[in-house]
């Protein structure tokens, strides 16, 4: 009996526990079909069909992807969820935060369908922390909204969770036929048009066009603009969105090298200041790892790493959390070009 006992005591745990499920493609996962006690590492925009119930597992969405469930999403009481910044969860149904602690992250977007319920949790106020780049849009009702944080307070009330346009991502590619710029929305409130414009030294700015916004919106929506007369070398590009009432404001800034592509340049570098995440985009002509360093204003090494690089277009969220509030230099390096990023920790 007490070997039985402990058969069924250790299948009980293995079964809380879960597996890493992380994707391979679009359509497929490593572990088959995924549940709500395995951890989730998102690094394809992937669908899962139907009703999703995150128990005790994780979902780890990394940027610029997004993870779509086509039904309802319920976040349990002793799970994890982390958006990177320039990710997404789109929710087909409806939306319920069970999780009262600081584990749910949503530094991307959020877009809901349905309703949004920010739920009790174990005793207390569901927690969401949106951070400084977050941001939620749902199509039916808010109701139990808890406490959801961001960089500057918190608050309860439902009318505070949407803000007028979220942009999820914005890029820029060399093509033969021009520098093709891309992005994408989360949601929209009262966006009239966007101002596409381009820069030589990131600091003079002219317009080049206008693209036409979609006013109200809970749902993704891709813009992209070929720009056919690229300056010579490196251009600079910034996106002005502004509102029906006149009410205006800018993008981060991006910029895409006309002709060969060098061994390293850096699209983009976003949010600057940061609480915590820096997103970091770049394109590279090999495979070689990238190196990284961070330089405290006082020029001390505090934080190094290497990571994995693709040919062409590479995107990857540092976590900088453990450094201080304050300036730092990050030195990029691949091979024999070196790129240098001052950024500002708010934190």
């Amino acid at each position: 009996m007490r070997i039985y006992f402990l058969l069924i005591f250790v299948f009980a745990t293995l079964s809380l526990q879960g597996v890493t499920c992380t994707t391979t493609s679009t359509t497929t996962w490593d572990c088959g079909t995924p549940g709500g006690n395995d951890d989730l590492i998102v690094n394809h925009s992937i669908t899962i069909t139907g009703n999703f119930v995150l128990a005790n597992g994780s979902i780890t969405v990394n940027a610029p992807n997004i993870l779509t469930i086509t039904g309802n999403l319920i976040l349990g009481s002793s799970s994890t969820t982390f958006v990177a910044s320039g990710a997404g969860i789109n929710v087909g149904g409806n939306f319920e935060n069970n999780n009262n602690s600081n584990n749910v992250q949503i530094l991307g977007a959020l877009v809901i369908a349905g309703n949004f319920t920010n739920g009790t949790g174990s005793g207390m106020g569901a927690v969401i922390d949106f951070g400084a780049t977050g941001s939620v849009a749902y199509g039916g009702t808010c109701s139990n909204p808890g406490t959801v944080m961001n960089d500057t307070d918190s608050f309860t009330g439902c009318d505070n969770l949407i803000l007028p346009v979220e942009l999820v991502n914005f890029r820029g590619t060399a093509t033969p036929d021009g520098n093709l710029l891309q992005w994408e929305t989360a949601s929209e409130r009262n966006n009239d048009f966007f101002e596409v414009q381009r820069s030589t030294n990131g600091t003079s700015w002219e317009a080049i066009t206008m693209v036409q916004g979609n006013g109200d919106s809970d749902q993704f929506i891709s813009y992209r603009y070929l720009d056919r007369n690229p300056l010579p070398g490196r251009n600079f590009y910034r996106l002005r969105q502004v509102d029906f009432d006149g009410v205006f404001e800018y993008s981060y800034i991006i910029s895409v090298v006309t002709g060969d592509i060098p061994q390293l340049q850096v699209q983009a570098f976003y949010p600057n200041p940061t609480a915590q995440y820096l997103t970091l985009s770049y394109l590279t002509d090999n495979e070689f790892p990238l190196e990284y360093q961070v330089y405290d204003q006082f020029g001390r090494l505090v934080h190094s790493h290497s990571l994995r690089s693709s040919f062409g277009f590479n995107q990857v969220t540092l976590d900088f959390h453990m450094l201080t509030k304050g300036t730092y230099l990050i030195k990029l390096r691949n091979q024999e070009l070196t790129n240098h990023i001052r950024f500002i920790k708010l934190l």
